[in-house]
């Protein structure tokens, strides 16, 4: 029996948890310990159950002001951003990285969306793996002097491409003297965070990768959603819409656009208002507590709203279902210009003053439901993905 610690440190979804419930699921099959270090311990039972897992508080930065990340042109400024600001702060976050690595003394480590926990596993000697979907995974750069996983929405123009350089040096410089203070062996460059890993679970579909499709990588596929409660739809007539959203500034804006589009709408919210329930609820617009089934909601509803979050995209897809995708964050953005780029959704803004033109493209425009059935054709059978199978042997092969 081994020991498999499985850590998770940036990110605010159900998503990333759910990314390790399968790999977690596959080691307690072959009988290794799992310990578990989150970033958010309220959700791990919500997601993971009663599985006889050791869990331990995930150290990370809790000090990120709200930023504009759609002005983020790699992860270098992303890490900068929401991992550590400078040498002093990472050295702390690395100390506790690695004390927690000693505490476990794991034979195999999973990391989900967890930069700093890689650069404080550098000079570790057991299996790592990175777990996510494509934007928590980066790919490996094509040349060594390539800069550090540029986003898609980055020019590639050579005054760009040379300032990307610069600030990866800066950013190898702060993460090489926190090494040096602890007296660890320093990086050769950033593309060693994630190249010194030993395998990848990459949880996506070519499709729907952030970075574009990796040519020669084993995709696992997007685990479908647990069954929930089924939906209970206003009375009202017109195309059925469910909406799976937080409160975002123009949410009023969208409220009385598709009351005034008479769709039948329900919606989910996180964080709605009471004014704003009791001043839309009626015969055309609901609004529910509850996570619905999925699955349900696709038999009955002609399209959906969400943020562009990887696995509630991932599962509409699948079921052919159109999509008005309204970003929150970049990596939401990339998961809708892909979208939207294949012709099955929509894009609109969370500040935007009208909505009314998406909805009612959505409305009159079978190309999109037409294209919508198409990419569901395009996705392969989890079955045949085997997810379950390729873990179970890549654990096997690393603990050999």
């Amino acid at each position: 029996m081994a020991r498999i610690l499985c850590v998770w440190e940036l990110g605010s979804d159900l998503g990333h948890l759910s990314h390790l419930r399968l790999p977690i699921e596959v080691a307690l099959q072959l009988g290794h310990e799992v310990y578990l270090a989150a970033r958010q311990l309220e959700r791990v039972k919500s997601v993971l159950g009663g599985m006889p897992i050791t869990c331990l508080q995930a150290p990370f930065r809790q000090t990120v002001a709200s930023a504009d990340q759609s002005a983020f042109p790699s992860y270098t400024h992303l890490m900068v951003r929401q991992c550590f600001s400078g040498a002093d702060e990472l050295e702390i976050y690395l100390r506790a990285w690695r004390a927690l690595f000693d505490l476990c003394e794991p034979d195999l480590v999973l990391f989900e969306h967890s930069p700093t926990a890689l650069i404080a596993a550098h000079s570790y000697g057991f299996k790592k793996i990175l777990v996510g979907n494509g934007f928590a995974i980066p790919p490996q750069p094509p040349v060594p002097s390539a800069p550090f996983a540029p986003f898609v929405t980055t020019q590639r123009t050579v005054e760009v491409l040379d300032g990307l350089r610069a600030d990866d040096a800066v950013l190898l410089k702060v993460v090489n003297i926190a090494l040096d203070s602890l007296g660890v062996r320093q990086l050769d460059s950033l593309h060693d965070i994630y190249g010194q890993a030993d395998e990848q679970f990459l949880m996506t579909l070519p499709l729907l990768d952030h970075f574009g499709e990796r040519p020669g990588l084993r995709y696992l596929g997007v685990e479908s959603p647990r069954p929930q409660h089924s939906p209970q739809w206003p009375l009202g007539n017109g195309p059925k819409v469910f909406g799976y959203l937080h409160a975002i500034p123009s949410l009023e804006k969208l409220l009385q656009d598709l009351r005034a589009a008479e769709v039948c709408a329900l919606l989910y919210v996180r964080g709605l208002p009471h004014a704003l329930r009791n001043a839309y609820c009626g015969e055309q617009l609901n609004f529910t507590d509850q996570l619905l089934d999925l699955s349900t909601v696709a038999e009955q509803a002609a399209w959906v709203i969400n943020h562009g979050n990887h696995n509630t995209v991932a599962a509409f897809v699948r079921l052919g279902i159109p999509q008005l995708l309204i970003p929150m964050h970049q990596e939401h953005l990339f998961a809708a210009m892909n979208l939207v780029a294949q012709g099955s959704a929509v894009m609109a803004y969370q500040d935007q003053p009208s909505f009314a033109n998406e909805i009612s493209a959505l409305i009159s425009n079978p190309q999109i439901g037409q294209r919508a059935a198409q990419v569901r054709a395009q996705c392969p059978s989890l079955e045949s993905l085997d997810a379950a199978g390729f873990m179970k042997q890549t654990f096997r092969a690393l603990l050999a």
